[in-house]
């Protein structure tokens, strides 16, 4: 017969086995096995330099999840939208913990679709954020944004459910000033500033006095700065979706001068109209004049304002980032 087997050895040995079986089970509850994880898909128009995998994703700067993957698409579902509306946009896949949330006080219940739809229609959205600019690593921030329209770029087979993203305060500047300048480049500045300087030299042949050369005096300073404007613009307008800083600051300093210059201009002009009365050879002239002259001076007043209420907007230039996406 064989040897007995030492019960104590072997009472041993099964208590052994469970604390290494309870070790692995409380090691891998504390991660990723009682955890419910959920994930969830954003698209971005921006650059994403500085966002990499295992990012956090917060809430309103209380992490909540993190980031699992950044695609160039999601394959046929996301290539048929980056085609119907001419712009590329980013996937980037997050990974939100219930558990996180539940233990911050969160009611939200992520495996409840109704709800998740009833947060992003009452504002949710993701946001790309800096997290350090002194490394540029940045990460993506949940909050709520209700006064902002919810965009979908996927359909019902999405693999994932999307949740819409806002716009970096630096998109908001660039669309802000790019809308601006559409505005001000169908101003033809060169037109203008020809029609100052007949304007300038008509009344200049006709009347000798000390507020009519006054007002040429005006009137030159006015094209002189029209001219500047003109080239700040044909500057920035090439540069601004590379770097807006450098080129955008001249042209807020540019544009401000042309404006002092171009209202002081209106209101000799409509001085010299006064003197001369209506009907005299230069009375068509300086209507035209005026109007022309008071239309580039609305479109410059909004540019020179967007930057004086927001300069920081345009002087950043590198990303960190009036209209939706």
């Amino acid at each position: 017969m064989g040897k007995r087997a030492n019960p104590t050895m072997v009472g041993a040995f099964v208590l052994g086995s469970l604390a290494i079986v309870i070790a692995v089970v409380v090691g891998l509850g504390s991660s990723h096995l009682f955890t419910r994880q959920h994930k969830f898909v954003m698209f971005f128009s921006s650059d994403v330099n500085g966002l990499n995998v295992g990012a956090p994703v917060k809430f309103r700067g209380v992490e909540v999840g993190s980031v699992t993957n950044i695609l160039l698409s999601l394959g046929g579902l996301g290539g048929s939208n980056i085609q119907q509306t001419g712009q590329i946009r980013i996937p980037v896949i997050i990974q939100l913990d219930s558990r996180k949330l539940f233990a911050r006080g969160s009611e939200l219940d992520l495996d409840d679709p109704k709800q998740i739809s009833a947060a992003i229609q009452l504002g949710l959205r993701g946001e790309l954020k800096t997290e350090s600019m002194l490394t540029g690593l940045a990460y993506i921030d949940l909050d709520m944004h209700p006064d902002t329209p919810v965009k979908f770029f996927l359909g019902r087979n999405s693999p994932y459910p999307e949740i819409p993203t806002v716009p970096t305060p630096l998109e908001q500047a660039q669309t802000a000033i790019i809308r601006i300048m559409s505005a001000l480049e169908k101003v033809d500045f060169e037109a203008l500033t020809k029609s100052l300087t007949r304007t300038s030299n008509s009344i200049n042949g006709l009347v000798d006095s000390r507020r009519v050369r006054d007002t040429i005096e005006s009137l030159n300073q006015a094209a002189l700065g029209l001219n500047q404007t003109a080239q700040s613009i044909r500057k920035t307008s090439d540069d601004l979706n590379k770097q807006v800083g450098p080129a955008a600051e001249d042209l807020r300093k540019t544009t401000a001068s042309a404006r002092a210059a171009l209202e002081q201009a209106q209101v000799t002009l409509a001085a010299v109209r006064t003197v001369l009365g209506p009907g005299s050879p230069l009375d068509y002239q300086l209507t035209d004049t005026l109007e022309q002259t008071s239309d580039a001076a609305r479109s410059l007043r909004q540019l020179t304002d967007y930057l004086q209420r927001d300069p920081s907007s345009v002087i950043r230039g590198r990303y960190e980032g009036d209209s939706g996406r």
